[in-house]
């Protein structure tokens, strides 16, 4: 996600530098909606980057809860472990895991892992995902769910 982010906002900025270049062929209105179009998907890159990439999950067995801490805001309880549910949820050609609280996790959910493909590198890393952090998770909110039982 974040090589994607950075992939992304090289490309942008190298059409900031040559959009200027086309301003006559272009004409006015294109120019100006291209230009904020550009600096929107600008803004959202460098938050994917600077804010998206270190939010932090911390499953806490001592006080019985997963805590959120991101940049912008400190540590914060999100849900009692015992509520807590992974769950894939798939957008346009790939998937991802993802945190809710059983009863409203379609309503409210939390990023877990990065954009898994039908690739062979993606296959590699989703199985390193799910062997190193995913296995950890699941021992920690629910040792005995048959979900766990039969993946890991």
């Amino acid at each position: 996600m974040q090589k994607l982010s950075q992939y992304f906002l090289t490309g942008i900025l190298a059409a900031a530098v040559i959009l200027p270049l086309l301003e006559d062929v272009l004409g006015e209105i294109w120019y100006y909606s291209i230009s904020i179009l550009l600096g929107y998907c600008a803004l959202h890159s460098l938050y994917d980057l600077l804010i998206r990439a270190k939010i932090v999950y911390t499953f806490d067995l001592k006080n019985n809860a997963v805590y959120r801490t991101s940049p912008i805001h400190s540590k914060k309880k999100i849900m009692k472990l015992e509520e807590a549910v992974i769950f894939v949820n798939s957008e346009m050609g790939s998937w991802h895991y993802r945190l809710g609280a059983k009863k409203s996790h379609f309503i409210k959910s939390y990023t877990l892992s990065e954009n898994f493909s039908s690739g062979k590198k993606s296959e590699t890393r989703q199985k390193e995902y799910e062997d190193q952090i995913l296995a950890k998770i699941y021992k920690i909110i629910d040792p005995v769910d048959p979900f766990f039982a039969k993946k890991f």
